[in-house]
């Protein structure tokens, strides 16, 4: 076997599991208002179980109302909600996983108990910087009552079923907030000293071990740090022996807290495997297990990083949401076929809007059950147009239903918008995403031929009982009032596709988060880029952690940035602007770029339908945009053409 080490059975206590691989604890809002487990939660944990993980550890669930992120957050601490606890241990079970599940209270990190006029619950009154709600200090009489609660969901778990429970000191939540002197302010026996901070946490570990008994796995998740003045590496070491002496089993290591998102929750700013060497150095102060990750999503580096010692499980949080057979592929040697993780945060960022986790690369995430593909029950012969993510899902799902597929692309690649969007700095990893699906679609019998363009008068009436339009979408310039065409002309697409040149004077026209991109991939090369924008602020279609982290990088490279301004003409060389109703003039340029955003491409359906031919084109849903929605529209099509019948 190629990954021996990864696949090599290990043994946390009396858990043994069959490889070193670990999902990873992470938020779904799947549950209900009652933050009970739904089918959908269900659903969501089995798939990773049956994707090959060894070790499930089930989401961040709250020993009590006020700690939860939001109503649908997973609750434990009303016993009512145990046969639904059951439910999702079985299903983890059934496929040979052992199941986790992580405790642990957001304190002064959340906004719900001001939403019914609480106030945040923390150590001190210190309001945490993003969520700055309304905090009040723990009393000291309350600090039993709160030990009650974790051990009350301790004892949840356990008669769920779960083989082990980890406790959350970690991400600047409520158990964290006692450790780190930046929140903890006490002057008590809590406060003040390490060895005072570390008091309570220490205190629920001991009492959970005594509730446990000594052969029940009992799992820790630690920051190896907090970046911006916060607790530091040399403390947490310290902190992981004192767990260990307290009975903790095993360390489960990421770093981080709410101020410091891109540790927290790192994008694709950050390199995988940024935090290997933040592990190995906690692993080497202790004598337990450690689980560790940091955006690994290759194999290659996880069998690495097992065989030097640097830790001993992998924890392969969201790659196993972009693709819960990860293992499975990796076993069998279908690395080529893995939807890898690109880092873009669209998990995190759209789970409350969306009431659900969602994904950019696997539309079926927390939709398991509804977008489930069947066989047809009979063969049809179908055709798909464009090469891009869309028409290649559509291959997939297609092809998975036992149909004689085909798919054809006018260009010399496979990947539409795909290609370009990988291209500015630290974005590559998106990229990954065509070969797998075309590996994918290849393994099920899909023909894919590249550099065809489909002319609709060659398609004879009956070859074909249905023809998928995946066409996507194409940039566009914007309308001025006035262009004298003193300025080269060209789009943020092409030029990212190599498609394009431009001088060394810049006007860009659009500052979205595709303009700033490509301000940004310009002026690496040294260019002058000048950023249009006609709102106020940049990149506003980002997620806020892109978003910052984006403008940061642009002025790191001096980007000039004209927001507020409306571009309407282009005169000699120069831009102009309507700015509080008065014209103002930019340059000179010696290039035009538009960023303004994508239009859907023109499509043959018109001519197809003239000639008797079934077709469907797939189009993302009004006001939508991404890949994420790009790849659920081709399922949600494909599927409902089948339901047809």
């Amino acid at each position: 076997m190629k990954y021996q080490k990864l696949f090599e059975p290990f043994s946390i206590g009396r858990m043994r599991l069959k490889n070193r691989i670990v999902m990873g604890p992470m938020g779904t809002s799947l549950c209900d208002e009652r933050s009970t487990p739904t089918q959908r939660f269900i659903d969501y944990y089995e798939e990773r179980a049956k994707g090959g993980a060894g070790l499930v550890i089930v989401e961040h669930a709250y020993p009590q109302k006020l700690g939860i992120k939001s109503e649908r957050s997973a609750g434990l601490w009303d016993w009512d909600t145990l046969p639904a606890w059951k439910a999702t241990v079985e299903a983890i079970h059934r496929h040979g996983a052992q199941a986790a599940i992580e405790i642990g209270h957001l304190g002064r990190c959340t906004d719900y108990p001001s939403s019914i006029g609480e106030k945040a619950m923390a150590p001190s009154a210190v309001r945490c910087p993003v969520a700055q709600v309304p905090t009040r200090a723990v009393g000291t009489e309350e600090i039993e009552a709160y030990k009650s609660d974790y051990l009350n969901a301790v004892r949840l778990a356990r008669a769920a079923g779960f083989d082990a429970v980890e406790l959350h000191f970690a991400n600047g939540y409520f158990l964290a907030e006692w450790i780190s002197g930046r929140s903890n302010k006490r002057t008590d026996r809590y406060g003040g000293t390490f060895d005072n901070r570390v008091r309570f946490a220490l205190e629920l570990t001991e009492l959970v071990r005594r509730e446990v008994g000594p052969d029940y796995p009992l799992l820790a998740r630690l920051a190896s740090r907090e970046v911006n003045g916060g607790r530091g590496i040399e403390e947490s070491r310290v902190f992981a022996k004192l767990l260990e002496a307290a009975g903790v089993d095993c360390l489960d290591i990421n770093a981080g807290s709410p101020s410091e998102y891109d540790w927290e929750f790192p994008s694709y700013f950050q390199p995988q495997g940024f935090l290997l060497e933040d592990i190995e150095r906690i692993r080497r102060s202790v004598s337990i297990p450690v689980i560790g990750g940091g955006r690994i999503t290759e194999p290659q580096m996880a069998e690495c990083a097992l065989l030097d010692g640097r830790l001993d499980l992998i924890s392969i949080n969201r790659g196993l949401i972009a693709d819960p057979a990860w293992p499975a592929k990796v076993r069998s040697g279908r690395e080529e076929q893995i939807r890898r993780c690109v880092g873009c945060t669209c998990c995190i960022n759209e789970k409350e809007r969306r009431k659900g986790i969602v994904c950019t690369v696997n539309p079926f995430v927390g939709r398991e059950r509804e977008l489930a593909i069947l066989r047809a029950d009979a063969e049809k012969r179908i055709l798909v147009v464009g090469g891009g993510p869309a028409g290649l899902q559509a291959a997939v799902v297609a092809a998975r239903q036992g149909h004689r597929v085909s798919l054809v692309e006018q260009e010399r690649q496979l990947g539409g918008m795909v290609r370009a969007a990988g291209v500015p700095p630290m974005k590559w990893d998106i990229l990954s995403l065509i070969p797998a699906l075309a590996a994918e679609a290849e393994a099920l019998g899909v023909k894919i031929r590249t550099n065809c363009r489909v002319e609709p008068d060659r398609i004879a009436p009956g070859a074909y009982d249905l023809v998928v339009l995946a066409t996507g979408q194409e940039p566009f310039f914007p309308c001025l009032w006035e262009n004298d065409g003193s300025l080269r002309e060209t789009t943020a697409v092409a030029l990212l596709n190599g498609e394009s040149w431009c001088g060394e004077r810049v006007a860009l026209i659009g500052g979205g988060m595709v303009g700033c991109e490509c301000a940004e991939f310009l002026s690496e090369y040294g260019k002058k880029v000048t950023l249009f924008e006609m709102k106020e602020g940049l990149a506003q279609d980002a997620y806020w952690n892109i978003r910052d982290q984006l403008l940061q990088r642009m002025k790191k490279y001096e980007v000039r940035a004209v927001t507020g301004a409306a571009a309407t003409a282009v005169r000699k060389r120069s831009i102009v602007c309507m700015e509080n109703e008065a014209e103002r003039s930019y340059g000179p340029f010696d290039t035009m770029v538009s960023a303004v955003g994508l239009r859907e491409a023109a499509t043959m359906e018109g001519r197809l339908r003239e000639r008797g031919i079934r077709c469907v084109v797939i189009r993302q849903k009004e006001g939508a945009s991404g890949i994420q929605r790009t790849l659920t529209a081709a399922v949600e099509i494909m599927l409902a053409l089948e339901n047809e019948k």
